[in-house]
């Protein structure tokens, strides 16, 4: 079972306990169901009493997987409604609890760090509120990250639904795109110095053609400032993609950490539940 259905249970121990009354028809039913196997079934239908079966039981489940849960609380509905109830409430309760300071830094990095890349700093309409719940923040986390990659794509000229560039980094692809401008800039570059060649020659000077190569000379300049701008504002870009690449992972870390310690507790606690119910059983 996933974390969350595990601690719901865990929450319902002691009232599976106290009235689930397993027999043979409720065995039987949930063999049918496929929320146990007839082996399974075999083990708890020897237990002795009918505490030491539900506790049985509740050893079984967890190892079911996660699709096991939503099925043996609608099988407890018809004639366990309270405990149903009570383990849909415990897991709404799972599911709504998230980790606070990692979703304030979360929501920092979007609002300090993405937002301002993608959207400018002046645009205070992209910005997430402190509350913002944790599934609209992975909502609004993923809706920035494709509108930074339509973007950077958009000026670096190049089409989304080219396939070439689906498996590429954005940093692979600014590359590229440094590369084909200086190439064109020395294409510029190579075909003014042959015209300035041909001028050189005996051949009347052409004010048009002096017009054209005026005209080329301003567009050369405009492309190599253009450059400039473009290579600058690619360098701010990767450190800002690094920075946040190194924040994300920071977070995964401290996630998984959290995630690592939820467990622990989990275990410690269901350990806790089986030995007061040993201590229960042998009173």
């Amino acid at each position: 079972m996933e974390p969350k259905q595990l601690r719901a249970l865990n929450q319902c121990h002691r009232d599976i306990l106290r009235d689930l009354d397993i027999d043979k028809q409720f065995l039987l039913s949930l063999y049918i169901d496929n929320l146990i196997t007839e082996a399974q079934s075999k083990d708890i239908e020897h237990e002795t009493s009918r505490r030491a079966k539900a506790s049985k039981l509740m050893e079984v489940l967890p190892r079911r997987g996660p699709s096991i849960f939503p099925q043996f609380v609608n099988k407890l509905r018809r004639d366990y409604s309270w405990i149903a109830s009570k383990l849909d409430t415990e897991y709404e309760k799972a599911q709504k609890e998230m980790p606070k300071d990692i979703n304030s830094k979360l929501i920092d990095v979007i609002n300090n760090q993405l937002c301002p890349m993608v959207y400018g700093v002046d645009d205070q309409n992209s910005l997430l509120p402190s509350e913002t719940h944790p599934g609209h923040l992975v909502n609004q986390l993923s809706d920035t990250v494709h509108t930074l990659q339509y973007r950077s794509y958009r000026a670096l000229g190049i089409s989304t639904r080219d396939p070439a560039t689906t498996y590429m980094s954005l940093p692979r692809l600014i590359d590229r795109k440094v590369h084909s401008l200086q190439n064109s800039f020395n294409e510029m570059k190579s075909s003014l110095s042959e015209e300035k060649k041909k001028n050189k020659t005996n051949i009347p000077v052409d004010k048009k053609t002096t017009k054209e190569a005026t005209k080329m000379k301003k567009e050369l300049d405009k492309q190599k400032e253009a450059n400039k701008k473009l290579e600058s504002s690619l360098k701010g870009k990767n450190k800002k993609i690094q920075s946040l690449s190194c924040e994300n992972l920071t977070l995964q870390t401290q996630n998984q950490q959290l995630r690592d310690r939820v467990q622990e507790l989990e275990k410690e606690a269901l350990v806790y539940h089986r030995g007061a119910m040993i201590t229960e059983w042998r009173m």
